[in-house]
């Protein structure tokens, strides 16, 4: 570990160095993982990953291509947000088997200003790693 030199601060006139201790190494980002188990893992029914991780930052889809559409900017004009929650519908009739396929459905806050999460599913969102393979493709 090494040592940086903050300030030099004098009190009394005594001199005094502040140091600040720096990490050699780059300290790699913690990954925490969810592992689920399908409440009807024998159904007819796949269980599909989620698109997008907690956390990840999204834009909703109608804006962005509301902003694609007239050629304006679109970080000049909307937000981008973060996933805060993530739900997994399973559709049951008896409890005991799916009736439908099961989906992801996406929490975020701030949406319109509301402090309440807002749920949106895959297809209403773009994550911003999206955009940023689409500009770099051009």
């Amino acid at each position: 570990m090494s040592y940086t030199q903050i300030q030099r601060l004098e009190c009394q006139g005594i001199p005094t160095i502040e140091y600040r201790a720096e990490p050699d190494e780059i300290p790699i980002p913690q990954r925490i993982q969810f592992d689920f188990v399908p409440r009807f893992p024998y159904d007819q029914y796949a269980y599909s990953e989620p698109r997008y991780v907690f956390c990840e930052e999204v834009v909703l889809a109608s804006q962005w291509h509301e902003c694609q559409k007239n050629q304006d900017d679109f970080f000049d004009i909307y937000e981008t947000y973060r996933i805060s929650t993530l739900d997994l519908v399973e559709y049951t009739m008896t409890g005991d088997r799916l009736y439908e396929a099961p989906y992801w459905r996406f929490g975020i806050r701030g949406v319109k200003g509301k402090h309440e999460i807002s749920w949106f599913q895959e297809d209403e969102l773009i994550s911003l790693a999206e955009i940023n393979s689409e500009d770099q493709e051009f």
